[in-house]
């Protein structure tokens, strides 16, 4: 998922070139997340972010833009989690604290798959309801047009009684 998120990024020309700085500058961060301490990485990436996400309102695509903002921001929170799950696993002996963090680092995993799943979702039904309203306002215009011929045909039908009653006089 990283690598269709980093070539959209880098392939979508809506996106400023800062913006697309950011967001490579970021996903290095999170591939080297478990070499740097847990605060050194919280703070990188928290400040690149803030920076991102004001970007991000100014990318001609804003709101492609803000997709790809919180697709990097769940993939820092997902490095943050898998960096802080393996020093901590490295630093205690416990076998419990070592399978707690890794069913926690599961929980978040599954949790977070399944909020990906709920907004694509969300993305395909707002797609829909986009579609729906397009055919909508299509029929409206077409029927006003039908109503339109309608009352001109009634008008000419009107016109030619009278004419025709005028000539039977």
């Amino acid at each position: 998922m990283a690598s269709f998120a980093a070539s959209f990024a880098a392939s979508n020309p809506s996106f400023t070139p800062s913006f697309n700085q950011y967001a490579t500058e970021i996903r290095s961060l999170c591939s080297r997340a478990h070499t740097l301490s847990s605060s050194d990485f919280q703070s990188q990436t928290s400040e690149l972010l803030n920076v991102m996400k004001i970007e991000a309102r100014s990318c001609d695509d804003r709101k492609a833009a803000m997709k790809e903002y919180e697709s990097i921001r769940n993939e820092v929170d997902r490095a943050a989690l898998l960096g802080s799950s393996s020093s901590s696993s490295n630093a205690s002996s416990s076998n419990s604290a070592s399978n707690g963090n890794a069913a926690a680092k599961k929980r978040f995993l599954e949790t977070n798959d399944k909020i990906e799943k709920q907004n694509a979702t969300l993305e395909r039904i707002q797609q829909s309801v986009a579609e729906i309203e397009d055919v909508g306002g299509e029929i409206t215009t077409q029927l006003q047009s039908n109503r339109e011929q309608i009352k001109k045909q009634q008008d000419r039908v009107k016109e030619v009684n009278t004419m025709s009653k005028y000539a039977d006089s």
